[in-house]
């Protein structure tokens, strides 16, 4: 029968009750809708599963209070082939009001002692309480956050977040970072994030992650980062950022084979060292941020295809491609732009330190199509193309 009712739940979307041998936390002692701390209570409905080897805790619908007690990080530890899950943005895991005097209050995350894998986590609503307008250097707790997979000894495998509205962290609202493997975030919702939303780091063993479908809301504070970051990828590999609303930006760089793709972005797409980088049928309009719409920089191997790149008065560059700096010898190399819709106040594309360059087939809306400065090996359809004066 259980099996029956998560079948039913994967095909038809919605959400099925607790059915006999799940761990519903209540059972365990946590109480909704008061102030009473609930995070024993869920922290021994997780050990039961895992003395069990796996299975689903359960949180019904109600707001079920969570706290850092010492220095927990993640407070809760999800062990392996284990499902937690709700009834939807009615199942409300939330920080208790201290969360906005302290730091590193990680809600969910992997077992510190050993790793995790076979995770599902999803039909969930985590608040994390914060009630900092703003990223104040020194005040605001930026290391707070929601979902935060990282484990420098350990590996994270297969871990899968689906259905999770992340709000109010005054860090990230979901970080996968040291040592994950195969992670996926699908159809989620943030709102008022102070750092980033969906945050994703590496180490030179993770790979495999994919993102999409996920959404911001409209944001009540004011976030300091991106709907999605890529950074401190230590070589990290493969990863896929496809069909996202995103009303901030998306940042990526450091990884080794990415595909950006099918993204609605206000705000831009930027992104260093990355290489074999795929960047196609997004729409990128910058609203109110200044400078470069889409700047890549220090890439090898990079394909810019079918974008619509909306620039206004404020974005001199629609798509700006360079490398090759006293900081890092790398040239932007081996870069094939076509098929692009580009606007900017000034020049629609510039590339600065790039080598092995082809343009072609783009429809392109600026005073100057094409600014060129230390190139190589540039061939473009566009005549004449800018000459190299600056």
């Amino acid at each position: 029968m259980k099996l029956i009712a998560t079948i039913l739940s994967l095909l038809l979307g919605v959400t099925i009750p607790a059915m006999a041998g799940d761990y519903d936390i209540t059972e365990f002692g946590a109480t909704a809708g008061d102030q009473s701390d609930d995070t024993t209570a869920i922290e021994n409905a997780l050990t039961a599963c895992a003395d069990a080897g796996g299975g689903t805790v359960f949180v019904p619908a109600g707001t079920f209070i969570l706290s850092r007690r010492d220095s927990e990080s993640p407070i809760l530890e999800i062990p392996p082939n284990t499902t937690l899950r709700g009834e939807g943005a009615a199942s409300i895991l939330k920080f208790a009001a201290a969360v906005n005097q302290s730091n590193f209050w990680r809600m969910i995350g992997a077992p510190v002692k050993a790793g995790t894998k076979n995770v599902v986590i999803r039909d969930l609503h985590l608040d994390g309480s914060n009630t900092h307008p703003e990223y104040v250097k020194g005040e605001t707790p930026e290391h707070n956050a929601g979902l935060w997979f990282y484990n420098k000894d350990h590996v994270i495998e297969n871990v899968t977040v689906v259905n999770v509205f992340a709000e109010n962290f005054s860090g990230d609202c979901m970080a996968f970072s040291y040592n994950c493997r195969s992670i996926t975030v699908r159809d989620c919702t943030l709102r008022n994030f102070i750092r980033q939303g969906i945050q994703m780091g590496g180490s030179p063993s993770s790979r495999d992650y994919l993102v999409t479908g996920c959404r911001d809301l409209e944001h009540s504070v004011k976030p300091g980062g991106s709907t999605i970051h890529v950074e401190h990828a230590r070589g990290l590999k493969n990863v896929i950022i496809e069909n996202n609303q995103c009303r901030k930006s998306i940042l990526a760089g450091g990884v080794d084979g990415m595909i950006i793709r099918g993204n609605t972005v206000t705000g831009k797409i930027v992104g260093n060292g990355n290489s074999n980088l795929l960047i196609s049928d997004n729409i990128v309009r910058a609203g109110d941020n200044s400078g470069a719409v889409v700047q890549l920089g220090y890439t090898k191997g990079l394909t810019i295809r079918g974008n619509t790149i909306l620039g206004t008065e404020n974005n001199p560059t629609g798509l700006y491609v360079w490398g090759k700096s006293r900081y890092n010898d790398q040239p932007g190399e081996d870069v094939l732009i076509s098929g692009n819709q580009i606007s900017a106040a000034d020049h629609a594309i510039s590339l600065n330190g790039a080598v092995n360059v082809r343009i072609s087939g783009n429809l392109l809306n600026a005073p100057r199509p094409l600014l060129q400065r230390r190139t190589e090996n540039v061939t473009s359809d566009l005549v004449p193309p800018t000459p190299d004066t600056e």
